[in-house]
């Protein structure tokens, strides 16, 4: 599963690659490449399910409070009510935080199925 998953991201990575390089412009070659890299994303976040899944919930419980340290962390360093948008005035989420609050979701999800209540 860990080989799987880092051909996947290496793969994924080569593709966001591809798709910031400033020469690449072809439009048909954009939608594949966007195309590919959308289904890239979605097997890796299977296989990060599936991983978590396999950890015991003593495992996810730890990581699930690494993750909040790390979003508490990250609000601090950009100005805390300002974490969840850029520097810029943007209101979206950053893509750090994002991610953060992503994982922190995936493991809530899996602890509640095993019946873990959390706050």
């Amino acid at each position: 599963m860990t080989t799987d998953m880092s051909s996947v991201l290496r793969e994924l990575e080569q593709v966001e690659d591809q798709l910031a390089s400033s020469c690449y412009d072809p439009a048909a070659d954009r939608l594949t490449l966007h195309s590919r890299e959308e289904e890239l994303r979605t097997r890796a976040a299977r296989m990060a399910i599936a991983v978590d899944s396999e950890c015991s919930t003593q495992h996810l419980l730890a990581k699930l409070g690494d993750l909040r340290r790390q979003l508490r962390a990250f609000e601090r360093q950009t100005g805390g009510g300002q974490s969840r948008s850029s520097a810029y005035g943007n209101t979206s989420p950053t893509p750090n935080a994002s991610r953060i609050e992503q994982k922190m979701a995936r493991i809530e999800r899996i602890l509640a199925e095993q019946g873990i209540a959390l706050r």
